[in-house]
């Protein structure tokens, strides 16, 4: 599968697929072509059908990981056998995906966590990550040249699908991370280092273990229930975003969401639509008698 392989990757790299994206379609496709010991373009649908029911079957996949699988194989069929897109289509299937309720923490739980965090970088990066409403590889892989301080500005350069996007500082963030800066960077090792937060060795950026570590530490010393990973902190930022008030366009563009209905859904979650909303007991007791 070797020439199949760097094929594929070629052609994942020229249309702009993240190298995350990337590894997972090959890593995908070799679990494909290994289930049956046979190169992946020798496969009929059926088989592939199969497969996938095996993952689902067999080995609990999600719905989502299940389709991870079903876009790898229907690339690497477009894109390198050359298969019409819409036989693709018909011939390997996705899965539904589970709808999940995102939780998210309350503005006094996410001040606890802040709060709890260690003083310097882990506080910095935790405040950071919620205020921007960013995502884990986002937080953990910026850049020193990210940050425009004379503009109060954030230029996000490695999110998700090679989006990038421009968010505000605010004054009490910038100073925070100056702060962190002055205590933790100047004249140590690694101090030029372009990475904005470093992570156990020098000049490296901080794990993703290490990231999830900090969080959970936080948690631990706020004395909060764990609703989940980094993400939660920017669940917690769309949804206290739109209980202000804040338009969901504007928060749409602020999250870097292609698509609106993908924004859409923290509106199930924000108390201003509940508190809104008229018990059916309330309703039956305003009838007249």
């Amino acid at each position: 599968m070797t020439s199949l392989r760097e094929q594929f990757i070629r052609e994942l790299t020229i249309r702009g697929r993240a190298e995350r994206t990337i590894q997972g379609y090959v890593a995908r496709l070799a679990a494909l072509a290994k289930h049956y010991g046979r190169s992946p373009d020798r496969l009929s649908d059926e088989q592939i059908r199969d497969w996938l029911a095996y993952l689902r079957r067999d080995r609990g996949l999600s719905g989502s990981s299940l389709n991870v699988a079903t876009n790898a194989v229907r690339r690497f069929q477009e894109w390198v056998l050359g298969r019409p897109r819409d036989e693709c289509v018909r011939g390997i299937p996705r899965c539904r995906r589970a709808v999940k309720r995102v939780e998210v923490y309350a503005q006094s739980e996410v001040a606890a966590i802040l709060q709890g965090a260690t003083a310097g970088r882990n506080r910095a990066l935790l405040t950071l990550t919620y205020a921007c409403g960013l995502r884990r590889e986002e937080v953990r892989l910026l850049q020193i040249g990210d940050l425009d301080a004379p503009r109060g500005q954030l230029r996000v350069r490695r999110g998700k699908g090679s989006k990038e996007r421009v968010l505000p500082l605010s004054t009490e963030l910038l100073g925070l991370l100056r702060q962190y800066w002055r205590d933790e960077r100047t004249g140590r090792p690694g101090h030029d280092s372009p990475w904005l937060f470093q992570g156990v060795r020098p000049g490296e950026p901080m794990s993703k273990a290490l990231v999830a570590h900090v969080l959970k530490r936080a948690i631990a010393a706020a004395q909060v229930k764990c609703k989940g990973g980094m993400h939660t902190l920017r669940h917690s930022y769309a949804t206290h975003l739109l209980e202000a008030g804040v338009e969901i366009t504007v928060v749409q563009k602020l999250l870097g969401h292609a698509s609106l209905s993908t924004t859409a859904r923290y509106l199930h979650v924000t108390n201003g639509r509940l508190g809104q909303l008229a018990a059916p007991l309330d309703l039956l007791a305003s009838l007249p008698r």
